[in-house]
């Protein structure tokens, strides 16, 4: 009972210096966290449950090798060559603050349309949303769609209401959280992996063509990527490369898998660098893991961008900042990002690509 009178007398102090409109935020804000934290593996343990149970009945029934099923979400249409075979493949998935296959800030786009100019040989792969196991976008759920919908158009509106955004941000943040755990991470990372595969197919890739992949993660796309490699690099059966830009990874088993890794980082990206502490088997005295013994033989580089930050202004993505040569940050991110991936297509081209 005190307990219970001590919290009621904190609730109305609360009332009278900040109104009830703020409490009625926070309180959403607590219960969507708690909600969420909750939910996240759940949900994931359903749709792998779900899925086994569709797997069994298929067998059963249908013929031994189905149709691959198209994303659950619609993308916006991506113009491509028919006329031209690409000789490569980029799949590109976004940070935390995306809601769905179909959305990317205006940021993210010219940055996504410059590499599309910039990698004539390349097709690229943008409709994938990072923090589903079946693609599905935060406003297309049947049961909360409607509500992450409303949080996506406060995020977009009145600068009172945009704070609830970071509903959104640390939803995503979970799922991120979930790709890195051992428990519950080969399921995600497998939905997301088969997500990216079939997406692959739809486009024209054909395994074991031998021609190249690069999986391109923003913030806490660059784990899910990471996670995902595990599952795709056998399915392609060709060469895969591993792109993290400000992302936070983990000491994954894809590690010993992908052929090559790469982490760009600004050295004011706070965010990034936290996956040098969170993850243990990342710590310099760790020399025996995966990440260090792939960082010593070269296969994971790190390379940094200069003074940028992980979002906003004078990030990855801004063409208003310039480096001390005049070039805006963001030509300069499309520049070593295309040189990296440039180099790995042409290394691993092989005769059948060629022909």
């Amino acid at each position: 009972m005190t307990l219970f009178v001590y919290t009621l007398q904190l609730m109305i102090n609360f009332i009278q210096i900040f109104g009830l409109e703020l409490l009625f935020l926070v309180s959403l804000m607590i219960f969507v966290v708690l909600l969420a934290g909750l939910m996240v593996p759940l949900s994931i343990l359903g749709w792998w449950a779900g899925g086994a149970e569709s797997a069994r009945i298929r067998e059963e029934h249908l013929a031994p090798q189905p149709k691959p099923a198209r994303p659950s979400v619609h993308a916006r249409p991506q113009p491509s060559d028919t006329a031209t075979k690409p000789e490569h493949f980029l799949v590109y998935l976004s940070g935390i603050g995306d809601v769905s296959g179909e959305y990317l800030g205006d940021l993210e786009w010219d940055f996504v349309n410059r590499l599309k100019e910039a990698l004539p040989h390349t097709h690229v792969i943008h409709n994938i949303f990072a923090f589903s196991v079946n693609n599905v976008g935060l406003t297309e759920e049947s049961r909360f769609g409607r509500f992450w919908d409303s949080i996506q158009q406060a995020r977009a509106g009145s600068t009172r209401m945009r704070s609830l955004g970071g509903l959104i941000n640390f939803r995503n943040l979970l799922h991120v959280a979930v790709s890195a755990d051992q428990r519950y991470g080969p399921v995600f990372n497998y939905g997301t992996a088969s997500t990216i595969m079939q997406s692959l197919l739809e486009a024209g890739y054909q395994p074991g063509d031998g021609r190249p992949v690069t999986l391109y993660g923003y913030s806490g796309g660059g784990q899910v990527v990471l996670g995902s490699a595990q599952y795709l690099k056998p399915a392609i059966q060709a060469p895969l490369q591993v792109i993290s830009m400000g992302g936070v990874m983990s000491d994954s088993y894809s590690i010993a898998l992908a052929d090559q890794i790469i982490h760009l980082e600004g050295d004011l990206d706070s965010v990034q660098r936290l996956g040098d502490y969170l993850f243990p088997r990342r710590w310099p005295i760790a020399r025996n893991s995966r990440w260090n013994k792939a960082v010593a033989s070269g296969k994971l580089r790190r390379f940094s961008t200069g003074p940028m930050t992980h979002s906003g202004s004078a990030s990855y993505f801004d063409d208003q900042s310039f480096l001390p040569d005049g070039q805006s940050y963001l030509d300069y991110t499309i520049e070593l990002a295309t040189t990296l991936i440039e180099e790995f297509r042409v290394g691993s081209r092989s005769p059948s690509v060629e022909q």
